[in-house]
């Protein structure tokens, strides 16, 4: 499972840098899938949550940790 460890969306290189979170844009919930929650845990122990996060021209998909690191950073752009 190539999941990589990114101090912000914005560091994984999937984001582009024009694109801005909408406020109140975001839902967050628990990793539901078990293998993907040990892999995570391995990376860096601790609580991650899935974020989808709606912005100006796209959405943001990702897993955030407790301490702000996020993995797995994917954009989907609105068409």
């Amino acid at each position: 499972m190539p999941l990589h460890l990114y101090a912000s969306v914005y560091d994984s290189g999937s984001v582009p840098e024009a694109w801005r979170p909408t406020a109140g844009g975001a839902v967050k919930y628990p990793v539901r899938n078990a293998a993907v929650q040990r892999h995570l845990r391995s990376l860096l122990p601790g609580r991650w949550q899935k974020v989808i996060k709606g912005g100006n021209h796209g959405e943001v998909h990702y897993f955030e940790h407790v301490s702000g690191r996020v993995a797995g950073v994917k954009y989907f752009p609105f068409e």
